[in-house]
């Protein structure tokens, strides 16, 4: 049990059936792919996959709609080479980009060596999702993955640390607008 349900901090849903019939918000998100020529692959009803051009590479945009949370799930994994030892530097420049994020967070999983971008977005109490709203959760993946994919690269490749890697990687961004 979560603290917020043990203190009844957390609204309840009285009739799950109403949770059960309300509109799926991935539904809007391939809408937007259709709109904006996105590739998509709708995998399951609760799972959308997509891919979203940037200035330094494709990037996978994953989406999932938890129903008994109402919650939307975001991730971005980067593709690419594994840091191989350079997980402090990694697990660092993370700590740096996540300062200056407003929205969501960068993970690095070592299980699988996986650099992530996380964002949840709540729709608790039946909101609906917006197709503005939509298109801010895609924007603010792709800010952060432009910002965050090439001080990585500088870190993994360059053998930059972290702090040099970042500042590298916004003058980059600055003379790319």
């Amino acid at each position: 049990m979560k603290l917020a349900d043990e203190f009844c901090l957390r609204p309840s849903a009285s009739l799950s059936s109403a949770i059960g019939a309300r509109s799926n918000p991935l539904d809007v998100f391939q809408r937007l792919c259709v709109a904006e020529h996105f590739e998509y692959e709708r995998v399951k009803p609760d799972e959308l996959h997509l891919s979203l051009p940037g200035l330094w590479c494709h990037h996978d945009l994953i989406l999932t709609w938890d129903v008994k949370a109402e919650s939307i799930g975001l991730y971005l994994a980067f593709d690419g080479r594994t840091p191989g030892g350079r997980s402090d530097d990694i697990c660092r420049l993370m700590s740096l980009i996540n300062e200056r994020l407003t929205h969501g967070h960068f993970d690095y999983w070592d299980k699988n060596s996986a650099l992530v971008y996380r964002h949840s977005h709540s729709l608790r109490g039946g909101a609906k999702l917006l197709t503005e709203q939509a298109q801010d959760l895609i924007a603010q993946a792709l800010d952060a993955a432009e910002r965050g994919y090439p001080a990585c690269q500088y870190v993994i490749w360059a053998g930059k640390s972290p702090e040099d890697a970042l500042t590298s990687a916004l003058v980059d961004l600055a003379a790319n607008p």
